[in-house]
């Protein structure tokens, strides 16, 4: 026991003469600073680092907008004769609306991407970036079908969000939504971060029945990450700092709120309508001519492909030999579920961009490839009018693909707010089939009808509307 005691005492004195004590004050400060660092860079995640990089080119999109109010009234009743509907058109009224929204800058000079329906109707747009300055804004064009609009500053050295990659997207992966939610009800437009994961990606969103909308909701990215009013058309990031899409909406459960279903549109959907745009002045959208339906279910199970109920005299899905009842399994290697899918995949197929086509008839497979061409709605000649309308002469190729039952005629492209034809009761994708007895089917029937007009005499215009004939009086 001696020993060992002396042995112990000997090391004791060693451990002492080798590591001189370390005062008590200066140990704790040493252990406070070490753990002080350790929690920094475990605040400083990716992020924050994500978060603090796109952040600066994130801006709230300020618009004052114009719409057009239709007041009901007895007339409206849906089982009133058309013949007395006609009579009486709706009166409609001008409202001057205020809207905010989100936006982020992709180029240095001042290009910004952010949702067609945050600036529908906009006359005035004035977008805060993060720094306080407010610079007023160009609508370049806004394209209601993908729900995408590019606006324009004047400014240089601005600060830009990366673009990622929506087709590298994992499930499960870091979401960040950034944006300006009910930013009306706060006194600065500093962004807000929320932050989720990918819940899904190619989300097909169907529209509600009777809700007459224009948007293609499909290959949408669902997340969790909240997106609230305010947030459409802000960017929706990963962990790398890269936006990978746009912001677009949510299912609110009837509150208005989130609750974790938010959709964005994919990047990469929106960079082609970002390169349209800026590089040739529109949208090129492409065309095959083609009008699918889905396939009836079998036994509560959703059959894959969709089937063909149309094609356009003189597309390109006529040249390939597609017929009605033909049914597309795929297209460009990738298998078709449903027509929402079908649409998705045209708005990201470029336009002289083959698309070769798996189909399926009388249980025969077979293959054709078609190459797309622009919409002919967009290369038709405008008919310009005095009073705030344009007008397009309708031909058996643009019926078809409007879904228009008039083979001629000229059809309401575009009508102002408070042009003379609202006034008509008149709105875009009418058709004004003829004045009185005369047939509206060429250029010089435009030039009768705003003669006509000009002149203030009574007549009476038959116009196709959704499928149906109508009347309308001009008094």
């Amino acid at each position: 026991m001696a020993a060992v005691a002396a042995a112990l005492g000997v090391g004791a004195a060693w451990w002492a003469v080798a590591r001189p004590p370390v005062p008590t004050a200066a140990l704790s400060a040493a252990i406070a600073q070490g753990t002080s660092e350790s929690i920094d860079i475990s605040r400083r995640n990716a992020i924050v680092t994500a978060a603090q990089e796109i952040g600066p080119a994130v801006v709230s999109v300020n618009v004052v907008a114009t719409q057009v109010v239709r007041e009901r009234s007895f007339f409206d009743d849906p089982f009133m004769d058309p013949f007395f509907r006609g009579l009486f058109p709706p009166r409609e009224r001008l409202r001057h609306v205020q809207g905010l929204g989100s936006g982020f800058i992709v180029s240095p000079d001042g290009y910004i991407l952010t949702n067609q329906h945050v600036v529908a109707g906009a006359t005035e747009i004035v977008v805060t970036l993060m720094d306080g300055r407010q610079l007023p804004a160009e609508l370049v064009q806004a394209d209601e079908v993908t729900d995408l609009a590019v606006l324009k500053v004047e400014a240089t050295d601005l600060p830009t969000a990366p673009l990622g990659n929506s087709d590298d997207i994992l499930i499960g992966e870091w979401a960040i939504a950034i944006g300006n939610p009910f930013g009306y009800l706060l006194a600065d437009r500093n962004p807000s971060v929320t932050v989720g994961v990918i819940s899904a990606i190619g989300r097909d969103v169907r529209p509600e029945p009777g809700e007459g909308r224009t948007q293609v909701w499909s290959g949408m990215i669902q997340t969790d990450a909240a997106i609230n009013p305010g947030n459409s058309g802000g960017p929706l990031v990963n962990a790398a700092g890269e936006v990978i899409g746009v912001n677009a909406f949510i299912f609110s459960g009837g509150g208005g709120g989130s609750i974790g279903l938010g959709f964005a549109i994919p990047i990469n959907r929106a960079r082609r309508v970002l390169q349209d745009i800026v590089q040739y002045g529109t949208i090129r959208r492409p065309w095959l001519g083609l009008h699918l339906a889905p396939l009836p279910s079998d036994d509560g199970r959703v059959p894959a492909g969709a089937r063909v109920v149309g094609v356009d005299p003189g597309s390109p899905g006529e040249r390939a030999g597609i017929q009605p009842g033909d049914v597309i399994i795929e297209a460009g290697g990738r298998g078709v579920q449903s027509p929402i899918e079908w649409e998705g995949r045209l708005l990201d197929l470029p336009s002289g961009t083959d698309l070769t086509l798996v189909l399926e008839r009388e249980g025969d497979r077979f293959e054709r490839t078609l190459t797309p061409e622009d919409d002919p709605l967009r290369r038709a000649a405008r008919i310009e009018t005095p009073f705030g309308a344009s007008m397009v002469l309708l031909t058996p190729t643009l019926a078809s693909h409007l879904g228009i039952t008039s083979q001629t005629g000229l059809y309401l492209e575009a009508v102002d707010a408070d042009s003379g034809f609202r006034r008509l009761g008149l709105r875009e994708g009418d058709v004004l089939v003829s004045l009185g007895s005369t047939r509206l089917d060429g250029a010089d029937d435009a030039q009768t009808l705003i003669d006509f007009l000009r002149s203030g005499q009574r007549g009476t215009l038959f116009v196709e509307r959704d499928g149906q004939m109508g009347r309308v009086d001009i008094r």
